[in-house]
């Protein structure tokens, strides 16, 4: 049996080997727990919640144009410019008409210039 020397001694010897092999260990963990604690803490500084995500996706959708919408703008910026064409088309044909009219052009300048507001079309 063993008598109370030789517990008080095995303790003392238990309390060793803690020290020394579990004590650092657990030292250690806290240090890595310390620094885990540290990235933890900057991330959620730094991190939207779900609910400040949802309301930025919100305010996006909202501003956000459709492909309708630039389906018609386009539409009527191609209609525009086509009308804007014609009218230049007309003021051309006129001027071409004036010139020849005033003998400034011949008819062969005349259907040269002609020919060339064709190719711009």
């Amino acid at each position: 049996m063993l008598e109370e020397k030789d517990i008080q001694k095995i303790g003392e010897e238990m309390g060793k080997v803690i020290e020394q092999n579990i004590t650092p260990v657990l030292d250690e963990m806290n240090q890595k727990f310390d620094k885990l604690d540290k990235r933890v803490g900057k991330i959620e500084a730094e991190m939207v919640t779900k609910d400040e995500f949802n309301h930025e996706i919100g305010k996006i959708k909202s501003e956000m144009v459709t492909k309708a919408y630039l389906d018609d703008k386009l539409s009527d910026f191609a209609d525009n410019l086509d009308a804007k064409r014609r009218k230049d088309d007309g003021k051309v044909n006129r001027l071409i008409g004036i010139l020849k009219d005033k003998s400034i052009i011949n008819e062969k300048y005349a259907m040269q210039l002609k020919d060339s507001q064709a190719i711009t079309q």
